[in-house]
C-alpha cells in the first residue's frame, strides 16, 4: 500500500491518498471474502446465465434501435410529403385566386358589353 502512494503521479495530479489505495488494492485481494464481508464470486453457471441475459438485453436494445430508426425514416419521408403537399395546396390555392379575379373581370366586361348592346338596340329602334 505504501508503494502505491509512494508511486509517481502524471503531471498535474494530485498524488494518491490512503482511501485510494485501499480501493485500488481490496479488489485484489481475497480479505473481505475471508472474513465473510464479501460474497463468493459466482458460480459459472450462474455466470453465464448472466451473460445470457445479458447478450438478451442487448438484442432486445438493439431490436428497438433498429425500430427506432425505421420510424424516423418513415417520419421524414412522410415530413417530405407533408410538404410537398402543402407546395402544391398553396400553388393551387394561387392558381384558383387568380382563376377568380380573371372568371370577375370577365363578368364585368360581360356586363358592359351587354350595356353596349342595349344601347345599340335602343339607339336603332328609334
Amino acid at each position: 500500500m505504501k508503494a502505491i502512494i509512494a508511486e509517481p503521479t502524471e503531471d498535474g495530479q494530485d498524488p494518491k491518498t490512503a482511501t485510494e489505495a485501499v480501493l485500488e488494492i481490496l479488489p485484489k485481494s481475497k480479505f473481505l471474502r475471508n472474513v465473510g464481508l464479501e460474497a463468493p464470486a459466482p458460480k459459472k453457471s450462474a455466470t453465464t446465465a448472466v451473460h445470457a441475459r445479458v447478450q438478451e438485453l442487448e438484442s432486445e436494445v438493439q431490436a428497438e434501435r433498429q425500430g427506432s430508426a425505421a420510424l424516423r425514416c418513415q417520419i421524414e419521408y412522410q415530413q417530405n410529403q407533408l410538404e410537398a403537399l402543402t407546395s402544391k395546396f398553396e400553388e393551387t390555392e394561387a392558381a384558383n385566386q387568380k382563376q377568380q379575379e380573371e372568371l370577375e373581370t370577365l363578368k364585368k366586361q360581360g356586363e358592359e358589353t351587354n350595356s353596349l348592346l342595349r344601347r345599340l338596340l335602343s339607339l336603332n329602334k328609334d
